[in-house]
């Protein structure tokens, strides 16, 4: 009952996420029953939110959707994952901070958000190239029994969560919609298997995919990875802002460095150039040797990326992908 309670604060105006994480900490450290308690008596919200009155008269109009709404989720089998749950991804935490969701909702299996995991960035109108290179990378990562992460678009996305499958690999489907209002693709359909992949989204079940849930939703992807792949981007757009903001945060960013980039990959050197570590061809086929090392030692070792990097980049030779 309380992720029905929680449910029903999280539908009404005024309380976002950061008031979810106020009245989540709350409910850790005095009782579960504290959210039955504001949701029946919304009045004591303001010991530990602030609101305006208008919110209390939401709260209660709220009540008998929230209810329809969990009885949903729980017929679709969807889990309800807290920030203070133990089964809410640790790696997520670390990389996030406290800017990390207070709520996901997750279908599938939902241990994979605890794998060694390694997300994927690119283009919907990626190259037939970009393509072959986003599942050639899928299929090794699989091989070393690494976890595929990427969103849920067109392109780069689906390429890399079909490869992982297709050679009986995992993957991690980041939705920019609610859960609800996802559905499955006809691309991935056929391979979906009870213990091979997982959809996960931080958002209300029955949001609508917008840009800014996407953007938001890179973080999520980050999050959850060791290290990012990007394999094409341009100059603006989601898969810039994904590797810029692997970048800002620290992560390792290995992108795919184009003999002759195309359009759709024109902003490939600007990420080398800002620190992005190339990956680069051998026999026509992408070298991830620098990611295993980087993401195993950073995996085992917990040290930071710096460190690694440093040797990592000394392996580097002149050929590029072509």
């Amino acid at each position: 009952m309380k992720d029905q309670y929680l449910l029903q604060l999280m539908l009404s105006k005024g309380i976002g996420e950061v008031a979810v994480k106020k009245l989540l900490h709350y409910a850790s450290l005095n009782s579960e029953s504290s959210l039955e308690s504001f949701c029946k008596e919304p009045e004591n919200l303001p010991l530990v939110i602030k609101c305006r009155n208008d919110v209390f008269d939401s709260v209660r109009f709220n009540a008998d959707r929230a209810e329809k709404l969990y009885e949903e989720l729980m017929r679709q089998e969807i889990s309800i994952i807290l920030e203070d749950d133990s089964d809410y991804p640790m790696q997520l935490k670390e990389v996030l901070g406290n800017k990390c969701p207070p709520v996901l909702f997750v279908k599938g299996n939902q241990k994979l958000l605890s794998t060694l995991s390694v997300g994927f960035c690119g283009s919907r109108k990626v190259s037939p190239k970009g393509m072959t290179i986003t599942a050639q990378c899928a299929e090794q990562l699989v091989n070393r029994e690494i976890t595929v992460v990427s969103g849920y678009a067109a392109g780069t996305d689906l390429s890399a969560h079909t490869s992982a499958m297709i050679h009986g690999g995992n993957t991690i489907f980041v939705l920019a919609e609610g859960i609800l209002k996802f559905s499955k693709k006809q691309a991935v359909k056929s391979y979906l298997t009870d213990e091979n992949h997982v959809f996960v989204s931080q958002f209300l079940p029955q949001a609508l995919w917008s840009v800014g849930n996407a953007m938001k939703r890179n973080s999520i992807i980050i999050g959850l990875s060791k290290a990012m792949i990007l394999v094409e981007s341009g100059k603006t757009g989601g898969t810039f802002a994904a590797g810029e903001e692997a970048l800002q945060r620290g992560q390792p960013l290995f992108v795919i460095d184009y003999a002759k980039p195309e359009v759709s990959a024109e902003a490939n050197p600007y990420f080398i150039e800002r620190g992005g570590r190339p990956i680069r061809g051998k026999n026509n086929v992408p070298d991830l040797e620098k990611v295993f090392y980087a993401v195993e030692s950073y995996h085992h070792a917990e040290v930071g990326f710096e460190q690694l990097t440093f040797d990592v980049q000394n392996k580097n030779s002149n050929y590029y992908v072509r």
